[in-house]
C-alpha cells in the first residue's frame, strides 16, 4: 500500500506512515472496501444498471428548477391578501374623486339601462295580448291582464338603484388641493407698526463731549495696568 501524500510504500500493518505521518488506517479501509464491492456479487444486475443511467446533474436541475417554483407560489400567495382584505385595501386607496367618479358612473349606467327596460315593457305589455285556454285561466288566483300592463314597473328596480349612485355621487366632496401658501403681501409702511413713545429731548440729543460707548471702550487701561503690574 502507498501512502497517499507522499507516495512511500508501507505494510498493512501500520496505521500511520513513517515518512509524513499519514494516517493509513483510513486509507486501508478505503481499499479493502472497494476491492469487497468490486468482487461482490451479491448486487442485483438491475440496480447495478438503475445507477449507471441515472443522471445527476439532470435531477439537481430539476429539482432546483421545482424548489425554485415552489418558493416564487408561496411568496406570491403569501403576498396576495384574500378577497375580504383585498376589498378593504383597495377601498381604502381610492381617492375622493375616484369614488365619485365610480358612483357616478354606475349610477347613469343603470340608470339609463332601467329606463330603457322600462320603456321596452311598457310598449311590449300593451301590445301583448295573451291568448291561454279557458281552463289555464280559471286556475290562476289573480287577473293576467292587470300583471301584464304593470310588468314595466320592473325597469324601475335599476333606475332607482341607479339614482342612489348619483346621489350618493354627489354626496362625495372631492378633497381640497393642496396649494403652497405664502404669507400675506402687506404693503410698505413708512411709519413703524410698533407704538410711538414719548422720549425726553435728553434721550435724543448725543452729547459731543462724550463719544458713544461701544465694545472696544477702556481696553487700553486694562492693558496698562497689566503691563505696572
Amino acid at each position: 500500500m502507498f501512502c497517499p501524500q507522499c507516495g512511500v510504500e508501507s505494510s498493512t500493518d501500520l496505521k500511520f506512515c513513517r515518512s509524513c505521518g499519514a494516517n493509513l488506517r483510513v486509507i486501508g479501509k478505503a481499499v479493502s472496501l472497494s476491492e469487497a464491492i468490486a468482487r461482490s456479487d451479491s448486487v442485483p444486475a438491475k440496480i447495478k444498471d438503475l445507477v449507471k443511467n441515472i443522471k445527476i446533474e439532470k435531477v439537481t436541475d430539476e429539482v432546483a428548477r421545482a424548489m425554485e417554483k415552489m418558493n416564487k407560489e408561496i411568496v406570491r400567495s403569501s403576498s396576495e391578501p384574500t378577497g375580504r382584505q383585498l376589498w378593504w385595501i383597495h377601498r381604502r386607496t381610492k381617492t375622493p374623486e375616484q369614488r365619485r367618479e365610480r358612483h357616478l358612473t354606475s349610477g347613469m349606467i343603470k340608470f339609463f339601462s332601467g329606463g330603457g327596460l322600462s320603456i321596452f315593457l311598457y310598449f311590449l305589455s300593451h301590445a301583448l295580448v295573451l291568448k291561454l285556454p279557458p281552463d289555464v285561466i280559471a286556475k290562476i288566483p289573480f287577473e293576467i291582464d292587470p300583471v301584464v300592463r304593470v310588468l314595466w314597473l320592473v325597469g324601475l328596480i335599476p333606475m332607482l338603484a341607479g339614482l342612489g349612485h348619483i346621489l350618493a355621487g354627489l354626496t362625495i366632496r372631492p378633497a381640497p388641493l393642496k396649494q403652497i401658501e405664502f404669507p400675506e403681501q402687506s404693503p410698505l409702511r413708512i411709519d413703524s407698526e410698533f407704538e410711538r413713545k414719548d422720549y425726553t429731548a435728553e434721550s435724543t440729543v448725543v452729547n459731543r463731549r462724550e463719544p458713544p460707548q461701544s465694545v472696544t471702550d477702556r481696553t487700553t487701561n486694562i492693558l496698562e495696568h497689566k503691563i505696572g503690574s
